[in-house]
């Protein structure tokens, strides 16, 4: 079990909050209620139905996975256990949500080295989705730097999924794990998990899982250009998706909490020099913000009392 000292976690909520009160104030508190009150809230309810499409089909993708490895949960425990997770993606790459393996072994009995791998595979899949979307952006955009950098993430993702059937190569990637901080607790783990990895990375899932992680992170491009629209931005879904997406990137690189601050600031400089003014686009990634990963949080907290009873 993940245990965080209350402390720790007061800290944290804090910090959060007083980035968020700075990151407002940059832009002035006026200008930004004023931003918000004139959003277009017709298209909040098409921005939540792809917030929901989004839970469904990566839920749906955890549910390929567990069946892999032969965890047999109904579809409805399923999505209820992807959500529960969601209380913990403010922390660093989504670790956080390895407390599903948790609640699958107190209510379900199985060991956390056959269910910590999926948790693992699903971050990898979601930065393969959205790798993959920026590097057609690139492409469409004509941007050789973008393509480039793409590429080069493509190819590390390669080797990290051709790991699960390469012992040597694993042992490899593992030894580069164990000198990462956020990481280095998790390494023995790793270890114990190498042939759920390997089951996980077998050619016809990693087709279907793929495919999906690709289809959802194409769902919430389209979500990110109605918030856009909302704000009467008259920019082409390319570049809304291309401005999100290499901030969330870049966010979680750095392996920062959600990437809270890192995806903010890099998204406004972005359309800052597309010309937008700071207090619309600091209204534009709040909006996103609240709508996805504190509006998700909130739904991980309700869904865990279904595991905590």
């Amino acid at each position: 079990m993940i245990i965080f000292a209350l402390p720790k976690k007061f800290f944290f909520l804090f910090g959060i909050l007083i980035f968020y009160v700075i990151f407002i104030a940059y832009s002035d508190f006026q200008e930004f209620s004023i931003n918000i009150s004139q959003f277009d809230f017709s298209y909040l309810p098409i921005i939540l139905a792809f917030v929901f499409l989004g839970i469904m089909i990566k839920s749906l993708r955890q549910q390929l996975l567990y069946k892999q490895i032969k965890v047999c949960i109904s579809f409805k425990t399923g999505i209820l256990l992807f959500i529960s997770g969601l209380s913990m993606i403010v922390t660093p790459g989504g670790s956080g949500e390895l407390i599903k393996s948790y609640y699958l072994k107190k209510n379900f009995g199985y060991p956390l080295a056959k269910t910590f791998p999926t948790v693992i595979m699903e971050r990898l899949l979601d930065l393969a989705g959205i790798v993959g979307i920026l590097l057609i952006v690139g492409v469409l955009l004509d941007n050789h730097n973008i393509i480039f950098l793409m590429l080069i993430l493509l190819s590390t993702l390669s080797l990290i999924f051709a790991s699960g059937k390469k012992k040597k190569l694993f042992n490899f990637l593992l030894s580069i794990i164990e000198k990462i901080p956020v990481l280095k607790k998790q390494a023995s783990s790793f270890s114990e998990s190498y042939q759920v990895f390997g089951e996980l990375t077998s050619g016809k899932i990693m087709t279907k899982t793929l495919g999906l992680s690709f289809f959802v992170w194409m769902t919430d491009a389209i979500m990110i250009y109605f918030i856009f629209m909302g704000f009467n931005l008259n920019f082409d879904i390319i570049f809304s998706t291309f401005s999100v997406y290499s901030s969330l990137l870049l966010g979680s690189l750095t392996m920062v909490p959600a990437g809270i601050g890192v995806t903010e600031v890099s998204f406004v400089e972005i359309l800052r020099g597309e010309g937008v003014d700071t207090a619309i686009s600091t209204s534009l990634v709040i909006l996103f913000r609240l709508v996805t990963i504190w509006f998700l949080t909130v739904l991980g907290f309700c869904a865990t009392r279904y595991f905590l009873k």
